[in-house]
């Protein structure tokens, strides 16, 4: 039996009543190619009921960014977040996690079970992360990235930090890791 393999992304919520993707998060999973089934078509929570995307201000994303960066170090905010992101890791084998900006700290500070984490691999864009998870994690940044440049990184790609899914470099270290991923026809798991 093969493994199965999800791939969704994990970033900051530009606009909190929705987690829906964005067209250019959506635009990104189609151009990984991936087999049907393996794109989760939203973004954390991971709530269906919440809203459809819809397109926020610069400086009002910004803002609920930073509010986010807050709120994810309070008491509380991780215990009321972690078994629906749980929930969505434990729908697949293996994860792939697009993790944009805050999104590796978010992932960090939910302080998911080893467990979870062992079946979890993340690619994380731009990250700007001080408790990243107990996971595989290959970091993605840019020198012209002004946020994500003080942190190490393991590839550099030639993007600014709000346009990393437009750098061919990120696509293509997403499908390498997809296809270290992805079962091997006539494998047996």
């Amino acid at each position: 039996m093969s493994a199965s393999l999800q791939v969704l992304f994990c970033t900051g919520q530009s606009d909190p009543r929705s987690c829906a993707l964005s067209p250019e998060q959506q635009a990104f999973l189609d151009a990984l190619d991936l087999p049907d089934g393996v794109a989760v078509p939203m973004n954390f929570p991971y709530d269906a009921g919440l809203a459809p995307h819809r397109a926020v201000p610069l400086w009002l994303a910004s803002l609920r960014h930073l509010v986010l960066a807050v709120r994810i170090r309070l008491p509380g905010w991780a215990s009321a977040h972690r078994a629906r992101v749980e929930a969505q890791l434990r729908r697949a084998d293996l994860t792939l996690v697009l993790a944009g900006s805050i999104g590796l700290d978010l992932l960090g500070r939910l302080e998911l079970p080893a467990d979870v984490l062992a079946r979890v691999v993340v690619v994380a864009y731009g990250p700007v992360a001080t408790r990243p998870p107990a996971c595989r994690t290959v970091r993605v940044a840019s020198r012209h990235d002004w946020l994500a440049r003080w942190w190490a990184a393991d590839v550099e790609v030639e993007a600014g930090h709000l346009d990393y899914l437009a750098a061919p470099e990120l696509l293509a270290v997403c499908r390498e890791v997809v296809a270290g991923l992805l079962p091997r026809s006539g494998d047996a798991r």
